[in-house]
């Protein structure tokens, strides 16, 4: 493949893949082309205007194009809808003067993955050349969104961060939603109100000790108290005994929103983070392409699973299939790309230089991969039905009898939330008829549960089940809306919540006034459709944007963007590039755009120490309070003011 050139995104990639080839690799860097000022040439075709997206890009890609001259050109930027757009572009630049131009798809950076791709390559002209239009409809949309829509709430609320967009408004009006419901609930009196139950504390013949819970509610303390006066001479008995198995299946391979829910729930990993890392991985050569909405396994894996593990007394040979939700059968799960001992984990990651991080993830990945081809846990629960004085009082145990895949490779630890709370764990050795000793009785409240909110670990599975975005957006959701100042993430415990601030639920609750439309999930879910639809060849492409700019009046984006910034916000960027010793963009005191652009692109990184007023007052509001300071509040200003903030607006 002397002759070849192989243009991938990643330039991470190039080294390995030049080397399994022989061929010439470049890396377009991600999107190399970016939708103009204008958007579109007029608003009857929607035709979109692309521009290099600087003259470094532009630069850099002239010379891929002229390498390309006279040669055989295979284009395997990324197996998705934004991979097949950027390599679009470049089939269109070269089309004429290569000498062949194919499309191939790489599912995973090893020799064996790379063999398969460039033996399945078809010639460009014959791939979907549809997808491209599903691509630019989803882009030049989701910009019509932004330009015409937030500028509109900028100027409405007098807030310069803010955003509109189709997948983010959605996804923020859910957690609003919520909020608004916690909110109601806990302003309803009768929500303060509490019932009782009473609890039995019983021994066995064998001293074991433990609580068995009687069904009715009781109204008030008072009638429950007195129910328990008329219990305390009576004795216990077991009446009935009730004992079944269930079978718990191992969790299937990997989806992108999975993936991202399990590093954060096992890891504390954010969406983004868990992305970042996947895609090192997948570079290393490590895992299967990791934005993917499938479930599905490989024949070829499933048998290198088989010839390696089949003597092992917990293995089963499992298929699995995409998943309803599935938009792309051809896409596996995100699995390891070979098959090995889960000892030689430290000696593969370390041969590729994984990070930490990296390692644990994959480790994450290596377990779920092998564990979707093992048997079933088996757990025996029992339930006994504890009868006192005709009151029927129930405990349950569960034990488990097989450990199936949870045994296989590594001892798994269930985590707590994933337990019934009221199941005990210990052999009670119990027969019909057995009298049991009461120890004591007790009230156990009876509370009625605000709605809980979301936590990161299963908002993806929220926003895909909503229909909202595609595994490939998944991880920007939360944080744009954080750094819009729409949501925060409130740390209890091991869980991260979702919380929305009073900016969010304003903002949604103004929106819903003017523009409903834009918050609903049914709106977003109905337009991924018919992106995937335009893909399939079903629809076209206008069939996307006129009911979308329909829904936007058919307004035209503002020339706003060449409006000054105002002094504030021009002095804050003057400040931030002396702070952070960089040069403002050209242009930036003539557009309140570029102004922004640059505050937000670099406001989290200024970080400078409070003064000393300011560091006092809030040691001063810890102590008060009886509250640790948080962990950087020393060094970072904008973590002892949030601090001084919350905690002076408590006062």
């Amino acid at each position: 493949m002397q002759n070849t050139i192989i243009i991938i995104e990643s330039p991470n990639k190039c080294d390995k893949i030049a080397k399994i080839t022989g061929a010439k690799v470049y890396a377009t860097q991600g999107h190399f082309k970016t939708l103009s000022k204008k958007i579109v040439k007029d608003y009857q075709s929607y035709e979109p205007i692309f521009e290099f997206k600087d003259g470094s890009a532009k630069n850099r890609m002239n010379i891929v194009f002229n390498d390309c001259k006279g040669k055989d050109v295979i284009i395997a930027t990324d197996p998705d809808r934004e991979g097949y757009g950027i390599g679009y572009m470049v089939y269109e630049v070269i089309k004429n003067i290569a000498k062949s131009i194919k499309r191939a798809e790489f599912h995973e950076i090893t020799e064996s993955g790379i063999k398969k791709g460039l033996d399945k390559a078809v010639p460009f002209a014959n791939s979907n050349l549809k997808e491209f239009d599903s691509f630019k409809a989803r882009a030049v949309g989701d910009k019509l969104v932004g330009f015409i829509m937030s500028p509109k709430y900028i100027n409405k609320l007098n807030d310069k961060n803010m955003s509109v967009g189709r997948v983010q408004t959605p996804a923020l009006a859910l957690v609003v939603k919520r909020e608004l419901e916690i909110k109601d609930f806990e302003a309803n009196p009768a929500s303060k109100q509490i019932s009782y139950k009473i609890k039995a504390k019983l021994k066995t013949k064998d001293g074991v000790e433990f609580i068995a819970t009687n069904d009715n509610i009781f109204p008030n303390k008072e009638e429950a108290e007195t129910k328990i006066e008329e219990l305390n001479t009576s004795t216990a008995k077991v009446y009935q005994i009730d004992t079944k198995q269930s079978q718990i299946k191992p969790p299937a391979p990997l989806r992108t929103s999975q993936l991202q829910e399990l590093a954060n729930k096992k890891l504390g990993f954010s969406s983004d983070k868990t992305m970042g890392l996947a895609q090192k991985l997948f570079e290393k050569g490590l895992i299967t392409y990791h934005r993917t909405d499938s479930n599905t396994i490989s024949d070829e894996f499933i048998n290198e699973v088989n010839a390696k593990f089949k003597d092992q007394e917990w293995y089963e040979k499992r298929e699995y299939k995409a998943g309803a939700q599935s938009q792309a059968e051809a896409h596996e799960a995100i699995r390891i790309s070979h098959v090995h001992e889960y000892g030689e984990i430290n000696e593969i990651t370390a041969k590729e230089n994984a990070s930490d991080d990296e390692k644990v993830l994959y480790e994450l990945i290596y377990l779920n991969s092998i564990q979707s081809q093992a048997k079933n846990a088996i757990n025996e629960n029992t339930t006994y039905d504890i009868s006192i004085k005709t009151l029927s009082f129930k405990t349950k145990t569960s034990k488990c009898i097989y450990k199936g895949f949870k045994g296989a490779l590594k001892e798994e630890i269930e985590d707590d939330e994933d337990k019934d709370k009221e199941t005990l764990e210990i052999a009670l050795n119990l027969k019909q008829g057995d009298e049991l000793e009461i120890v004591g009785f007790e009230l156990g409240e009876v509370k009625k549960q605000a709605p809980q909110r979301y936590k990161e670990s299963n908002f993806i599975s929220l926003l895909e089940k909503a229909g909202i975005g595609r595994p490939s957006t998944y991880a920007t959701f939360l944080p744009i809306l954080l750094r819009r100042d729409y949501i925060e993430i409130q740390k209890k415990g091991k869980n991260a919540n979702i919380v929305a601030t009073n900016k969010g639920i304003n903002f949604i609750q103004t929106i819903m006034n003017d523009d409903e439309w834009i918050s609903q999930s049914e709106f977003t879910k109905q337009m991924e459709s018919v992106l995937d639809e335009i893909s399939d060849g079903k629809v076209g492409y206008l069939d996307f944007m006129k009911p979308l700019h329909e829904k936007m009046g058919f307004e035209e984006p503002s020339s706003g963007e060449t409006k000054p910034p105002s002094e504030k916000q021009l002095q804050w960027a003057k400040n931030l590039a002396t702070n952070l010793n960089i040069e403002l963009p050209k242009d930036i005191e003539k557009s309140w755009k570029i102004c922004s652009e640059f505050i937000d692109k670099n406001k989290d990184k200024d970080i400078r120490p409070p003064s000393e007023k300011q560091l006092a007052l809030a040691k001063k509001l810890a102590e008060n309070n009886n509250v640790e300071l948080p962990k950087d509040v020393e060094k970072n200003v904008k973590e002892c003011s949030k601090f001084i903030d919350k905690y002076i607006k408590k006062k």
